[in-house]
C-alpha cells in the first residue's frame, strides 16, 4: 500500500512542477496563459479529452525533466 500511495505523491508533484515550469515558461516569453489552460481540466469531457490529455502529457515529461535536474542540482551541491 505504501508503493501505491509513494507513486501516486511522485506523479502528483511531477505534473505540479510541469504545471509551474511551463506557466513560469510562458510568462518569460510573453505569452499570457492561465495555470487552467496548461492543466488537465476539461469543460466537456467527450470533445475536450484530446486536449487534456495532451496537457496532462506535456506537464508530465516537463515535470520529470525539471525534477531530474533539480536533483542532480541537490546532489551536486552535497557531494561537492
Amino acid at each position: 500500500m505504501g508503493d501505491i500511495l509513494g507513486m501516486l505523491f511522485i506523479r502528483g508533484i511531477i505534473r505540479s512542477v510541469g504545471l509551474c515550469t511551463r506557466f513560469f515558461w510562458f510568462q518569460a516569453i510573453g505569452h499570457k496563459r492561465t495555470l487552467k489552460s496548461l492543466s488537465n481540466s476539461v469543460k466537456d469531457d467527450y470533445k475536450d479529452m484530446g486536449k487534456a490529455i495532451g496537457q496532462d502529457f506535456c506537464n508530465a515529461a516537463v515535470g520529470a525533466v525539471m525534477s531530474f535536474l533539480i536533483t542532480l542540482m541537490i546532489l551536486y551541491i552535497f557531494v561537492r
